[in-house]
C-alpha cells in the first residue's frame, strides 16, 4: 500500500510532526510512503533515532510551492476570517491555483497512492476530490469548520468585517473558476477546500478559536511536548529567565537586548540561527544556545518563558507550570497567547510596548513576580492533553480503511 502525505502552506515542524507516528507505524507494516512538502529540509523530522537515517521506506519530494509574498508589511494586512490569510498568500489568483491544482493533480498520477493525507494543503485537497480517497488533518487554527461560511479567527469577535465577507467571496469564485477550468465541480464553501473526505482536528479547546462552532469532536494533538513535571517555586532558578524565539521575529533583536539588561538569569535559543550567530548573541545575562533545549529539563527550572507563541512551546511551559510573556509573531499565535492568558500565567506583550526599555522591565518584573508564578502552577494542573495513542489509532485507523488495507 502506498500513502502521499502533503504540506503545502505554514511554517515550522508541526505539520510534519504530525506525519510522523503515522508514517512511523505504515513503515513498520511495510507501506510506501512519500511525502511532498513545502520545505523539503523539514524532511529531517522522518529521520529514524535509531539509525540517523530517514524511516524505512520513506521518500521525501518536494511539493508544488506558492510565490508567497516575503514583505514584512505583509503582516500588517488586517486578516479577521481564514480567508483573508488565504488571499493574502495568494490562492485568490485562478491562474495561478488551476496551474498548482493541476500540478497536485500530476503529482498524485506519479506517485499513485491508495490514500492521501494532507496537512494545512487546500490544493491537494481540491486535486485529490473524486480521485483518490483523502484526508485533511491540521489543527485548530488552520481548519476553520467546512459547510458553511468562516467564522471570526478570533474567538471575541462578534461581528465581521465587511472586508472579510467580500475577500471569502471572491476567494469562492476563483476557486470554483479554476476548478471549472480543469472540469472539475465547484465547492460549496472556501472551508471545504481545507477538508478531505474525512477530515482530524487535533487541537485542545482552550486554544481552538472555532471551538463555538465546532459540530465535530478534536482529537488530542499527539505532537505536544509531554512527560513534563512542574517544579516549586523553591526549587526554580532565582529570577531564571528562558527566551525562545525565531530569527526572523521582528522584536527578536529588542528581546535579546530586553533580556541581557534585566539583570536575569537567561538562556535561550534561536531558531535558524547558525552557531557563530548564537555565540555573538550570547553576553553577561544571557546565553544563546547552538541547538533546540529540551522543554522538559529547561522549563521548570526556570521562573519565566519569553515566547512568540508558538502552539507547543505555549503547552510545554502550561504544563511545567511556568508563567509565560508571549510576544505573538502572527494572529495565530495572538489567539493562542490570548487563550492561554486566561489562564492567568500567561502575559501577552500588547501594543505600544515593543521598545526595549519596556520588554526589559516586563521581564525582570514578570522573572520575581509571586502571584503569576503560583497562578501558572495552579494552572498546570488542569491541563489534559488527552490520550495521544488513541488518537494516533483513530487516524491511522481511517487511513487503512480508506485506502482499503
Amino acid at each position: 500500500m502506498r500513502v502521499l502525505f502533503g504540506w503545502e502552506f505554514g511554517a515550522g515542524l508541526g505539520h510534519v510532526t504530525r506525519f510522523r507516528p503515522i508514517a512511523e507505524r505504515l513503515s513498520a507494516e511495510g507501506w510506501e510512503i512519500v511525502c511532498a512538502l513545502q520545505e523539503i529540509e523539514r524532511g529531517d523530522a522522518l529521520i529514524d533515532r535509531a539509525t540517523g537515517r530517514r524511516l524505512p521506506g520513506v521518500r521525501v519530494i518536494q511539493a508544488p510551492r506558492w510565490n508567497i509574498p516575503s514583505d514584512p508589511k505583509i503582516r500588517q494586512i488586517p486578516t479577521h476570517i481564514f480567508a483573508d490569510v488565504l488571499r493574502i498568500i495568494g490562492y485568490g489568483n485562478v491562474e495561478a491555483l488551476r496551474q498548482r491544482i493541476s500540478a497536485w493533480r500530476d503529482l498524485i498520477d506519479v506517485v499513485k497512492p491508495d490514500v492521501v493525507v494532507g496537512d494545512f494543503s487546500p490544493t491537494l485537497n481540491l486535486a485529490a476530490r473524486g480521485r483518490v480517497p483523502h484526508i485533511g488533518v491540521g489543527n485548530g487554527y488552520t481548519t476553520p469548520p467546512a459547510g458553511r461560511p468562516m467564522p471570526p479567527i478570533r474567538p471575541w469577535q462578534e461581528k465581521l468585517e465587511p472586508f472579510s465577507v467580500e475577500n471569502e467571496r471572491a476567494l469562492h469564485r476563483s476557486i470554483n473558476a479554476a476548478l471549472a477550468a480543469l472540469g472539475d465541480p465547484p465547492v460549496d464553501y472556501v472551508a471545504d477546500a481545507l477538508h478531505g473526505d474525512e477530515t482530524f482536528v487535533f487541537s485542545l479547546p482552550l486554544v481552538d478559536p472555532y471551538a463555538a462552532y465546532r459540530t465535530e469532536t478534536t482529537l488530542p494533538p499527539f505532537n505536544m511536548p509531554r512527560n513534563i513535571t512542574p517544579k516549586p517555586l523553591a526549587e526554580r532558578e532565582e529570577r531564571g529567565v528562558f527566551l525562545y524565539l525565531p530569527r526572523s521575529h521582528k522584536l527578536t533583536p529588542v528581546a535579546v537586548a530586553a533580556t541581557k539588561a534585566a539583570k536575569v538569569r537567561g538562556s535561550g535559543y534561536i531558531s535558524d540561527l547558525a552557531p557563530d550567530g548564537a555565540r555573538a548573541e550570547s553576553g553577561p545575562g544571557l546565553t544563546i544556545h547552538p541547538e533546540p533545549q529540551d522543554f522538559a529539563t529547561v522549563l521548570p527550572s526556570v521562573r519565566l518563558i519569553v515566547h512568540h507563541g508558538g502552539l507547543s512551546t505555549a503547552v510545554a511551559a502550561l504544563l511545567a507550570g511556568t508563567p509565560q510573556f508571549i510576544l505573538p509573531w502572527n494572529l495565530e499565535h495572538s489567539v493562542t497567547a490570548r487563550g492561554l492568558a486566561a489562564t492567568g500565567g500567561t502575559v501577552v506583550l500588547s501594543g505600544g510596548h515593543e521598545d526595549e526599555t519596556s520588554l526589559r522591565n516586563a521581564i525582570s518584573n514578570l522573572a520575581s513576580d509571586q502571584g503569576i508564578a503560583e497562578r501558572a502552577l495552579a494552572a498546570a494542573g488542569t491541563v489534559d492533553l488527552g490520550d495521544p495513542e488513541a488518537a494516533i489509532a483513530t487516524m491511522l485507523g481511517r487511513v487503512k480503511a480508506l485506502a482499503g488495507a
